[in-house]
């Protein structure tokens, strides 16, 4: 029994350090009763411990059978969309690249858009704001200029630099723009092993393996989390159709989407300053890779931030205040984009602000898509419209059909 219960300690602890010190409770609870009633342990507790691990280690081997299990065979039911990040396939799911994105014809002006779902948002159905810039430029006169739209849902900074790295010599870009999100990119700073639901990155075992000291990674976990969040989003959008007399329209249920914003509202809180200046230098750095890379091929970078609903939708704020009792004198609604801003300045990076506009038209359109947290069509063409400004403004669009005899040079892609 002894090597049982120091192996379940270990297990426990790998998997989760909760479920060890509650096990370490157990133990020592069981263990005082023992020392101060002998009997006591000998005729029951000893038998209702028993019971007790071979429950534990049952649970445990079962885990590890079906993680097994959804590793090697990957059943239908994982709804797995994505292979490895950064590879042509994740593109391809989204309708934004193929293998014939590698080959730039002569005498084109590349512009390569990085960022996560915003970036992909309604593609495939010609309405993002990288199908809307693209036909902005060829109307103006830059048909030289091309779009290639690099966005992966479910990203960030971590990610972009890898892409970049991957695959942007392939691309050979003139011009780089970033889509850096306020309402989650802070967070995914790093280039992490496991993303989403089922996506694995890097591919080096030693770091996939070690991965699993979380509970969280496990794709049991994952699989188990993801199907209670759709059971609860499934019954609190019946339940909305009952009080509407009607389907609730909208991609999450209406309670559903403010615990999504209220969980990344806390960068705008203003005692999460600390902890956002703090975040910031993990997210500072990889622009600075980035940075550099586009320096070395003489590639201007520019940096675009877009807002999050929660600082131009009011409506939602007084939602989200009322629901969660919060205070609006307790936010400062453009902190996150300063503190951007003040580093693109340090260190003369292009830099677009994209709140200050969106604030403005949104108190009299809506910007967004209903309980989505993604621009709508108007969201999407605002967006696209302030990109070509201000690459237009700042002669970063390539030349016009009329200066076509002005290619663009003096790149060196290795």
């Amino acid at each position: 029994m002894l090597i049982l219960i120091i192996i379940l300690l270990v297990l426990s602890l790998f998997l989760s350090s909760y479920v060890f010190f509650i096990m370490l409770l157990i133990l020592g609870v069981c263990g005082l009763l023992a020392y101060i009633n002998p009997e006591l342990y000998k005729n029951k507790l000893k038998s209702y411990l028993t019971n007790i691990l071979v429950v534990l280690s049952s649970i445990i081997i079962l885990i590890v059978i079906v993680e097994v299990y959804l590793h090697l065979v990957k059943p239908s039911f994982l709804d797995i969309r994505y292979s490895f990040v950064g590879e042509l396939s994740d593109y391809q799911d989204q309708g934004n690249l193929d293998q014939s994105s590698f080959i730039k014809p002569p005498g084109a002006f590349r512009i390569l858009g990085l960022g996560d779902s915003f970036a992909v948002s309604d593609y495939r159905l010609n309405k993002n704001y990288h199908n809307y810039l693209s036909r902005a430029l060829k109307a103006a006169g830059y048909e030289n200029t091309e779009v290639v739209d690099a966005g992966v849902p479910g990203i960030g900074p971590g990610y972009y630099w890898y892409i970049l790295k991957k695959f942007g010599d392939r691309w050979k870009p003139d011009v780089v723009v970033v889509g850096f999100f306020v309402g989650n990119d802070f967070e995914e700073s790093e280039f992490i092993m496991h993303l989403g639901p089922y996506i694995h990155e890097p591919r080096d075992p030693v770091r996939r393996w070690w991965g699993y000291r979380k509970l969280s990674n496990f794709w049991v976990y994952k699989l188990v989390k993801g199907k209670l969040i759709v059971a609860t989003e499934a019954r609190r959008r019946t339940a909305e159709e009952k009080t509407a007399k009607g389907a609730p329209e909208g991609s999450f249920s209406h309670q559903g989407y403010l615990e999504i914003e209220k969980n990344r509202i806390w960068v705008f809180e203003k005692d999460k300053q600390a902890r956002l200046a703090e975040m910031w230098p993990k997210d500072a750095a990889i622009l600075l890779k980035m940075q550099k890379w586009c320096a070395h091929r003489k590639v201007p970078l520019v940096i675009a931030i877009f807002p999050d609903q929660f600082q131009v939708d009011r409506k939602l704020r007084q939602d989200i205040y009322q629901a969660y009792q919060l205070r609006a004198d307790d936010f400062d609604l453009s902190y996150p984009h300063k503190l951007i801003a003040d580093f693109c300045r340090q260190h003369r990076l292009h830099c677009l602000d994209l709140l200050a506009p969106f604030q403005k038209l949104g108190a009299s359109q809506t910007l967004y898509k209903l309980q989505d947290s993604h621009w709508n069509e108007a969201g999407n063409r605002l967006a696209a419209d302030l990109i070509f400004t201000y690459l237009t403004a700042h002669g970063l669009a390539g030349p016009r059909q009329r200066d076509a005899a002005m290619k663009p040079g003096g790149r060196s892609y290795h």
